[in-house]
């Protein structure tokens, strides 16, 4: 409706899309972000984007970078490609390119955080606490330094650990499901020899798997001269009670001397990352969580992204996911502006056509 105003609990990349969406519709949002800054923190690593190429390239302002400057092989000449092999033999399951211009890419999401930030007045530091409905029925968000905002409507875009959700869901918040897998990651920089020999077997990234192993390989970027590329990687294995495993309280030279043990099956092409590793490098293992998402409670409050429906990154659509809930969401709160109709109903069309999207890929 004219004069309606969207809050945004979270500047991750689906309220990061949100905004922009809201932005190039002449509606009027505040999105708010507890980080201090846009470089308060390590962005992660890479995501594979693909179908909202076109639609971010509608929505984000036109003084944007091209989106291909943020790619992972930004800079380079080569090939943008992939490869799964068997992790035993070496022999390629499935290799081929995926940058196709303007269909796909993978970006460094650090660089496309970036990106989606062009013209948008992100508040920092805010940290939400909860939102009260207040008369009317308009929602007022609050903030750990005291400070308020109100709003027609609140999305909830804040993550694993949403407050928006556990506000939403009082007096009793829904249970994440912990998924029985332990991990160990792991970053490194290689010099241009030690990259380019990486860059055969999948110049974006590689998966070795098959034979109870799983070992992924990806490219964050290179340096401006070419001379470092700087990777990350991770391994999957069975764990009941990753919540209360070893793992989580070892010492980085330990989960290193883990990995190498458990993988030493592994064909010497993908060991050779893990031989140039030193334990610096180790990040502390993560613990992963799903949940299948549902139609929100009547009312002006939704989530999108990994606060309605986290999943783990095997099938690497997390982030698309969100991005594409913010889309969805985005049009919807269009079309009822424009319309003068309810927007609480614009949030449970949202919810109707997100929820067995997403659901199929946790599920």
């Amino acid at each position: 409706m004219p004069g309606s105003k969207i809050l945004i609990v979270g500047a991750g990349l689906g309220g990061l899309t949100l905004a922009q969406s809201l932005r190039s519709q002449g509606i009027d949002f505040e999105i708010f972000e507890r980080d201090a800054g846009p470089q308060a923190r390590v962005q992660g690593w890479a995501v594979g984007l693909h179908k909202i190429i076109p639609v971010l390239q509608q929505i984000v302002p036109p003084e944007a970078p091209a989106i291909e400057s943020t790619s992972v092989t930004a800079g380079h000449p080569g090939m943008d490609t992939v490869g799964w092999y068997d992790s035993k033999t070496g022999e390629p399951m499935d290799v081929g390119s995926i940058w196709v211009p303007g269909k796909s890419i993978r970006i460094n999401r650090a660089k496309f955080r970036q990106y989606l930030l062009t013209g948008l007045p992100v508040k920092w530091g805010c940290h939400f606490t909860h939102y009260e409905i207040i008369e009317g029925g308009a929602v007022k968000a609050l903030f750990e330094d005291g400070t308020t905002a109100i709003g027609d409507i609140l999305v909830g875009a804040d993550g694993l650990r949403s407050r928006v959700r556990n506000t939403l869901y009082q007096p009793n918040p829904p249970l994440l499901n912990t998924i029985p897998v332990g991990t160990v990651v792991g970053e490194i920089t290689l010099n241009r020899e030690q990259y380019e020999r990486q860059a055969k077997l999948g110049r974006a990234f590689y998966i070795a798997r098959q034979h109870g192993i799983l070992f992924f390989v990806g490219l964050r970027g290179y340096s401006e001269d070419l001379s470092e590329g700087y990777f990350y990687w991770f391994t999957a294995f069975p764990d009941n009670k990753p919540e209360d495993s070893w793992i989580n309280n070892a010492t980085q030279e330990e989960l290193l001397s883990f990995t190498k043990n458990y993988l030493k099956g592994m064909h010497p092409d993908f060991r050779e990352i893990l031989d140039l590793q030193k334990p610096e490098g180790v990040s502390q293992a993560f613990i992963l969580y799903d949940r299948v998402p549902e139609v929100c409670p009547d009312g002006p409050v939704t989530l999108i992204g990994d606060a309605a429906h986290p999943m783990t990154p095997f099938r690497g659509q997390g982030a698309n996911n969100a991005m594409e809930d913010a889309v969805g969401l985005g049009q919807k709160i269009g079309e009822a502006t424009k319309s003068r109709t309810s927007l609480s109903q614009a949030l449970r069309a949202y919810e109707e056509a997100m929820v067995p999207r997403a659901s199929e890929m946790v599920l």
